[in-house]
């Protein structure tokens, strides 16, 4: 399984970083994991839904 960040997943979903960060705020799409800096990725599984 591969993780992407934000920036990453948001191009390969054809979204805009602002829209993946909204989802998440708004519990539509929650980050795979988020690593101690705060950063949040999401993962390959995360394209099917």
């Amino acid at each position: 399984m591969k993780y992407y960040a934000v920036g990453e997943f948001s191009k390969v979903i054809g979204k805009t970083g602002q829209t993946i960060r909204n989802w998440d705020r708004n519990g539509v799409l929650k980050p795979h994991h988020i690593a101690k800096s705060g950063h949040r990725y999401h993962s390959t599984e995360h394209m099917n839904t």
